[in-house]
């Protein structure tokens, strides 16, 4: 009896303890891939929103068989590459690599990226991202009497080419000096240079890597004398481009009100195979301006546009300061809205130690920010005194790094930024790979700032080396300029780092300004002795 007693209760123990509800919630680890090179990239983005990796390779690449050298994806996470895609998945590494020498000699990386690859990375939950790889191609055709540029669309293989119709009275005998639309070392049949007659479409076979492509050529006349334009309007100038018949091409404007009508200069204006870029300058901010294109004499019809406002970034000044868990932040409070500014004291907070903090002796007016190199024992690290845009995330649970959020929303276009420093280097005396050979030369500080296209800001992780690529290979990139420098000054000095654009016509959505007293802090390389003042700073538009 007490057997059958004893039996009934663990059943029932089971079966109630089997109803019991967990409560628990799932963790949720988001997984995506942070950085990625493979052999021959020219470019590459990462958008997180889409979970897509968009390449560009040298045009002479293979895509069938490509190797990727690089591969960073989100901590613990497991990689599942597309099977069908490796060239041997079973030797395919499961984790990040930051290089090929990190993996065993028998590792394989190598990948078919002719089509679209699938990559699965696994952290509790699963995760899709979609890598696709394409040739960095200079499609372009040219052709004796052409105007403007020729019109190439990629995707329906068709191009269409205008000819002016006085020089070129006959579609019978047009003359092609030029034509690649694929690989530069792929085979085009017919020979370009052996068809004239365009009174209708032709066809051209282009042949490389085993793959033939069908394109179809029109040559025709325009019927207009301007084909396209388009307009950017900035702070205190704009920039119109378009293609026209002639090379004869001249741009005014005027304040909308305003009778007189202001030319553009020629050294305002270029003009490249029927393709013009003109800038207007010395504008307005806020303010309506009405331009027309004079062709041959004949003018367009008027248009309007208005400038941008002047954006100037929080706190540049570097007036406003607050302290808080005992470390300095150039900010006016914590409140989200207003943390604009970070620097590395949260991480040096630990030790007490803060690299960057207020200056209100040597100063231009009211305070500046003294970035002052340091060596944390607490963490065993050097700490670069800095100052970036952006926000602190944590130190790495290892404490060998840290994470950053690099960049605030932005949408204006400065031409620069100036203001004054003070700059006092020291001998570099804390080294780490792969910056060893500068142990005992002179540290340089490094002011720089840049414009992108980002979705969010960019999360920086020192410990795996995951940086802001500031080379034009990074296609969110829009603008960069740059300081460095290892001389010391005595007083504060002025500066202007004038930015570059590689497009005048796609507008940022962040902006990056960092500023640090030894140039490799990122990389835990400097010296202990280095300091980097500034004060009244502030973006220029011009």
């Amino acid at each position: 009896m007490n057997i059958k007693i004893r039996y009934t209760l663990c059943f029932l123990c089971i079966f109630f303890w089997s109803c019991v509800e967990n409560d628990l919630p799932e963790r949720v680890v988001v997984c995506g891939i942070e950085e990625m090179q493979v052999e021959g990239m020219v470019s590459c983005k990462i958008t997180d929103e889409t979970s897509t990796v968009t390449i560009k390779v040298i045009d002479t690449m293979d895509l069938h068989k490509i190797q990727v050298e690089k591969l960073i994806v989100t901590d613990m996470a497991t990689i599942f590459p597309d099977s069908s895609a490796c060239m041997d998945v079973s030797r395919f590494p499961d984790s990040s690599f930051e290089s090929l020498d990190q993996l065993p000699e028998d590792a394989n990386t190598f990948m078919d990226f002719s089509k679209p690859v699938l990559f699965r990375l696994s952290l509790y939950q699963d995760y899709k991202w979609t890598i696709n790889v394409t040739r960095d191609i200079n499609r372009s055709i040219k052709v004796k009497n052409q105007v403007g540029t020729a019109l190439i669309d990629e995707n329906t293989k068709q191009v269409v080419v205008y000819v002016d119709s006085v020089s070129q009275p006959s579609l019978r005998n047009i003359e092609i000096l030029s034509m690649q639309l694929g690989s530069s070392i792929a085979k085009t049949e017919p020979e370009p240079s052996l068809v004239t007659d365009f009174t209708r479409p032709r066809v051209f076979f282009v042949s490389a890597f085993g793959e033939r492509e069908k394109w179809t050529v029109s040559v025709q006349y325009p019927t207009a004398n301007v084909q396209t334009t388009e307009l950017s309007a900035w702070t205190r100038r704009a920039y119109l481009k378009g293609s026209t018949l002639t090379g004869n091409v001249s741009v005014e404007y005027r304040k909308k009100g305003e009778e007189m009508w202001e030319s553009v200069l020629s050294n305002e204006m270029s003009y490249t195979e029927g393709e013009f870029l003109a800038m207007m300058t010395h504008l307005q901010p806020q303010t309506t301006y009405e331009y027309q294109m004079n062709i041959d004499g004949k003018s367009s019809d008027v248009a309007e546009f208005v400038t941008d406002s002047i954006s100037q970034v929080p706190n540049l000044s570097f007036e406003d300061w607050i302290m808080d868990s005992k470390a300095w932040y150039p900010n006016i409070d914590m409140d989200d809205a207003n943390h604009f500014w970070d620097s590395g004291n949260d991480g040096a907070s630990i030790a007490s130690r803060n690299p960057t903090s207020p200056e209100t002796k040597e100063v231009i007016k009211g305070k500046a920010v003294r970035m002052a190199s340091d060596y944390i024992d607490m963490a065993s690290k050097f700490a670069a005194g800095n100052i970036y845009t952006g926000r602190f995330i944590q130190v790495t649970s290892d404490l060998r790094g840290a994470e950053l959020d690099f960049g605030q929303k932005y949408e204006s276009r400065p031409s620069g930024i100036k203001g004054y420093y003070k700059y006092t280097p020291g001998i570099i005396n804390q080294v780490k790979p792969p910056f060893e050979g500068l142990l005992g030369q002179t540290d340089s500080c490094h002011i720089y700032m840049a414009l992108f296209d980002w979705t969010g800001p960019f999360r920086v992780n020192t410990t795996k080396g995951i940086f802001v690529d500031l080379t034009w290979k990074n296609e969110s990139m829009i603008a960069f300029g740059e300081m460095k420098t290892n001389q010391a000054t005595d007083t504060y000095k002025a500066f202007n780092v004038q930015l570059q654009y590689r497009d005048y016509f796609k507008r940022p959505t962040y902006i990056l300004i960092v500023a640090s007293a030894s140039k490799y802090g990122d990389y835990f390389t400097g010296s202990t002795s280095s300091v980097l003042l500034l004060d009244e700073c502030e973006l220029v538009f011009e």
